[in-house]
């Protein structure tokens, strides 16, 4: 019986041994990885934007010099292909006041053959002692308009021009045609008002004028040859007694006398 017994205790022992929890070692904790931090990013140079093209400038428009003094309806420009056709085939009615007659005109041609400079006098209205007249300068430009007025002047009814003379050469040494004109008042002095107009590329402007009684001026060998009554105190109007003949020369500002000669008008 006791060793039964015995053998029972012996028997739950073991079982309880048996049963005996075994807590397992914890793992050696793995270290957790620090995360890996961003790469920064490198430096690169700043780029520049793109400049924006420059808009091509715009041209100026044309604006009518003060030197062209026109009545109110007379054209300054002149455009369109078949007007300039016209003016380039020797038809010069569309560069008068409308109504006008061109009753003189002279022209300037280039090397290449193209019309470069027209110059011209007009007459409007039917009676010779109240009719309007004028002058003017005429130049082909390479922009629009092709042609333009640059110089230009007029003279009113009231003027009492009975008409105006037109004469044309280098009187400036540049090789490019001046005009010199003679508004006609009449009289028995043939009074009247030469002017000379010098012309350049783009522009003509007036550097001579003088209003006269019996002299005559005209172009010779690149200047201006003057020829003029000479009257003494007792000369009857239509006899003076010397003729004075003198010779202008541009000196690249104005005209100066560099000789003069007095004869015996008999």
């Amino acid at each position: 019986m006791r060793r039964t017994v015995a053998i029972a205790l012996a028997a739950l022992a073991l079982v309880a041994c048996t049963q005996e929890t075994v807590t397992p070692s914890p793992s050696p904790a793995t270290p957790s990885s620090s995360p890996s931090p961003s790469p920064s990013p490198e430096p690169t140079d700043p780029v520049s934007p793109s400049p924006s093209p420059s808009p091509s400038p715009s041209p100026t428009p044309w604006t009518t010099p003060a030197s062209v003094r026109v009545p109110q309806d007379a054209p300054t420009i002149l455009d369109g292909p078949g007007r300039v056709a016209a003016v380039e085939a020797g038809d010069f009615t569309a560069l008068a006041p409308p109504g006008a007659e061109v009753a003189r005109s002279a022209v300037s041609i280039a090397p290449n053959d193209r019309l470069e400079q027209v110059q011209l006098v007009w007459r409007r209205g039917a009676d010779p002692f109240s009719s309007e007249h004028g002058f003017m300068v005429w130049q082909r430009f390479d922009g629009d308009p092709p042609w333009r007025a640059v110089y230009a002047f007029t003279d009113r009814p009231r003027a009492e021009v009975l008409g105006i003379a037109l004469d044309g050469g280098d009187l400036t040494g540049d090789r490019i045609p001046d005009s010199l004109t003679f508004e006609q008042q009449g009289g028995s002095g043939a009074c009247g008002i030469w002017r000379v107009i010098d012309s350049t590329p783009g522009a003509a402007t007036e550097v001579f004028r003088r209003s006269t009684c019996d002299t005559e001026i005209r172009i010779a060998r690149g200047g201006l040859s003057v020829r003029e009554a000479v009257f003494e105190p007792d000369d009857p109007h239509c006899c003076p007694s010397h003729m004075r003949t003198s010779r202008l020369e541009w000196d690249g500002e104005t005209f100066v006398e560099v000789s003069s000669e007095v004869v015996d008008a008999s």
